[in-house]
């Protein structure tokens, strides 16, 4: 599946954080094939008592995307994290390798998505990218700016959550600038679990929750463009929806 060093790393990282959190249990293990052949997914899931559901998935494909007659090779890592503790945020974070005549390139989106805001989590989070960002002359804040114009939508709705993250375009192929956000959001995500795991939470606070996650569910299946456009490709449909969708929601 995945051979660029960067998305390895990153996925390496992300899997023994993870599980740090939940001794004693391991990765469900999912595989499949793009429907059209061009391509592979695989799911490592895990379920425990801190992460209800945690997702890395990756996908490698030589598929020639809409609008272009020429063949794009594309190595992807995906993380999806939904936290048991509703004051425990939710992570979404997409890393990408294309390779289009020639041309190395890496976009990538991310973002953390609370159901209780705490302005401590927000501030802590923007001062790592802000600084990454500095470091490369990079401009920030970059959502939702950058989100709206990499989706092609007016208005950000559930894409975005605290709006601190960064959504790179299929253009970009500052690699370090890149590989260097991509630690800085994992280690303030998990920052921020370690200080809001513990805490205690009322049932109106669990109740918001599952309205959160069943407002993700309509945005999955109705405004995500990449749910829609990767299954044009040939994406198995479940696939996303192991990766994307809450482990429960009511409505």
């Amino acid at each position: 599946m995945l051979t660029h060093t960067t998305l390895l790393a990153l996925k390496k990282e992300f899997s023994d954080a993870l599980l740090g959190y939940e001794p004693g249990r391991v990765f469900e293990q999912h595989t499949w094939e793009f429907s059209t052949h061009s391509g592979n997914v695989a799911i490592q899931a895990l379920r425990g008592s801190l992460f209800e559901k945690a997702c890395i998935s990756e996908i490698t494909a030589t598929v020639t995307l809409p609008g272009r007659s020429h063949e794009t090779s594309i190595e992807w890592l995906g993380v999806q994290i939904f936290p048991a503790n509703p004051l425990v945020p939710m992570l979404t974070a997409v890393f990408e390798q294309i390779q289009e005549q020639g041309e190395q390139r890496c976009p990538c989106f991310f973002d953390v998505y609370p159901v209780v805001s705490y302005q401590e989590d927000r501030l802590d989070l923007h001062k790592l990218l802000a600084a990454v960002s500095k470091k490369y002359s990079r401009a920030y804040p970059d959502l939702p700016e950058s989100y709206l114009k990499m989706y092609q939508v007016q208005e950000p709705g559930m894409g975005v959550g605290y709006g601190i993250g960064l959504a790179l375009s299929g253009q970009e192929t500052a690699q370090d600038f890149y590989a260097e956000a991509a630690r800085a959001i994992l280690s303030g995500y998990f920052q921020i679990v370690d200080r809001r795991k513990d805490s205690v939470y009322t049932q109106q606070q669990a109740a918001d929750m599952q309205a959160y996650r069943s407002a993700m569910v309509k945005f999955v299946f109705m405004e995500n463009r990449f749910f829609k456009g990767g299954v044009q490709l040939g994406i198995p449909a479940e696939s996303f929806m192991l990766h994307m969708l809450p482990p429960t929601a009511r409505f």
